[in-house]
């Protein structure tokens, strides 16, 4: 039982950690300009009416993000605390890793609604650019080997 829990605790981690990155590995590469709208501006040759929508658009994603970024961190400490107490018991376990998934999959959203967002300014070719960048983000390892699995080194 408690190695369940080790588990579920140990997955959740990686979760967080992941979509924690996914953002960062999208918009952030050395080099590049001060800000994310800058640099896709760059990448994709946005027009300027294009780059003030993006810009329009990430003030609000990112005050969410930092919002629920936090939650999660409170959250996963919480737990870790919960880990340590010999006094706990596994339904509060169970239930402060709930509240860690609930937020990781309402980052998760919060994404893909910004990716929407982005996608609809642009136009067909740029979309083409942005799925490329977005691929890599997702990716990082590279594309998906013949047998529809990452390739990580075996």
């Amino acid at each position: 039982m408690r190695k369940k829990i080790i588990i579920i605790f140990v997955v959740v981690f990686a979760v967080g950690i992941l979509s924690g990155l996914f953002i960062p590995r999208l918009l952030y590469k050395r080099n590049l300009p001060s800000s994310p709208t800058d640099f896709l501006s760059n990448y994709l040759s946005l027009s300027e009416s294009q780059k003030r929508e993006l810009e329009s658009f990430n003030k609000p994603f990112y005050a969410r993000v930092v919002k629920i970024r936090s939650q999660l961190i409170q959250r996963r400490t919480e737990l870790t605390e919960l880990l340590g107490e010999s006094s706990s018991n596994q339904e509060n376990i169970s239930d402060k890793v709930s509240e860690v998934i609930f937020l990781q999959a309402q980052l998760q959203r919060e994404t893909m609604n910004h990716l929407l967002e982005i996608r609809s300014v642009l136009i067909p070719e740029q979309r083409k650019k942005f799925l490329s960048l977005v691929r890599q983000g997702l990716h990082p390892r590279g594309p998906y080997n013949t047998h529809g699995s990452r390739n990580l080194g075996h």
